[in-house]
């Protein structure tokens, strides 16, 4: 024993020596080991580096980062905090059911990488846990509102049981007439089951509640379009594309409409300016065909030809949504 002791004290004299003993090198001691993702060994070494040195931010940042990775949350986050490390810091900080503050932190670090995968997931997971929690206590605290049967209908809507779903949505709106974004939904729902009449019924009521909306005069203009009631949907129509410019799905029926009242020009337009905007879309390739229709209409056979080759092409693959 006598003799390891002898040789610990030599070895601490060789380190203070040979310049081993410093912040420096038990930094880059321990930058080896997170490297090999060997926290274990590298933690005591930047404790050592912040020994030595209180404000090395390196050291403070590479330490929160193991303790973090070794699961240690509650004591990584005033080490992250210190060295300004707001990716791993809002990592923590949602690990550790801060969310306000870790929703706030995560957009800071996303405003700096947008598409960082692991800040993406922990901002939806964040995001998720509040929501969560927020409807949680609406819930709790007023089960009968004219939102808590909101809430329950967008639940049953998620979950595909539009029977509930439904008599959640007509429950809130007793309560609530005036309830935005309810009539809404039930005309989705009518739409999705082919009772398109059910659907623009709906629809109409959003818009006397939402006139400024872009997507809900899509929405009541691709009704009216589909019922063969063309001219009030090409009003629609154009009135979506004014209050929200650039939607591919009003672009879409927008020149589906003015087909049908011989608006030629202002078809091709608006399905060109489909393609610019989503050019791998689905609604792109719908755009290739019906474009092909209108030139082989116009006797543009060459330009025909393009757009229907264009359409077989993309539709060899699958588009994006």
């Amino acid at each position: 024993m006598m003799a390891v002791f002898i040789c610990a004290l030599l070895a601490g004299q060789v380190a203070r020596v040979s310049g081993t003993n410093t912040a420096e090198y038990h930094l880059k001691v321990a930058e080896a080991y997170v490297q090999k993702h060997n926290y274990d060994q590298a933690i005591p070494e930047l404790r050592l580096a912040l020994k030595l040195k209180s404000d090395s931010k390196e050291a403070e940042g590479m330490l929160g980062e193991a303790l973090l990775a070794q699961g240690y949350i509650g004591e990584a986050i005033p080490h992250l905090e210190r060295a300004q490390r707001l990716d791993l810091l809002g990592i923590a900080l949602a690990e550790d059911h801060h969310t306000a503050q870790a929703i706030q932190t995560l957009l800071a670090a996303l405003a700096k990488e947008p598409n960082n995968p692991d800040l993406l997931f922990y901002l939806g997971k964040a995001c998720g846990f509040l929501s969560k929690s927020s409807f949680g206590r609406l819930v709790d605290v007023a089960p009968n509102s004219a939102r808590a049967h909101q809430l329950m209908g967008e639940s049953y809507n998620a979950q595909q049981k539009f029977d509930l779903a439904e008599r959640e949505y007509r429950k809130a709106l007793e309560l609530q007439p005036d309830l935005h974004g309810v009539h809404l939904e039930l005309g989705r729902m009518k739409q999705g089951a082919g009772d398109l009449e059910a659907a623009e019924v709906e629809f109409r009521a959003e818009a006397k509640l939402s006139p400024g909306d872009g997507e809900v005069a899509w929405r009541l203009g691709s009704v009216l379009l589909s019922e063969g009631h063309t001219q009030e949907a090409l009003k629609q129509l154009q009135r979506s594309d004014e209050l929200r410019p650039e939607m591919i799905e009003t672009l879409y029926d927008l020149g589906k409409a003015l087909e049908q009242e011989n608006q030629l020009p202002a078809a091709e337009k608006a399905w060109l300016q489909l393609i610019k905007l989503g050019p791998h879309t689905p609604l792109a390739v719908s755009a290739h065909l019906e474009l092909s229709h209108l030139y082989r209409r116009e006797g543009r056979a060459a330009e025909a030809d393009s757009q229907l080759q264009q359409f077989r092409e993309m539709s060899k693959t699958k588009p994006a949504d």
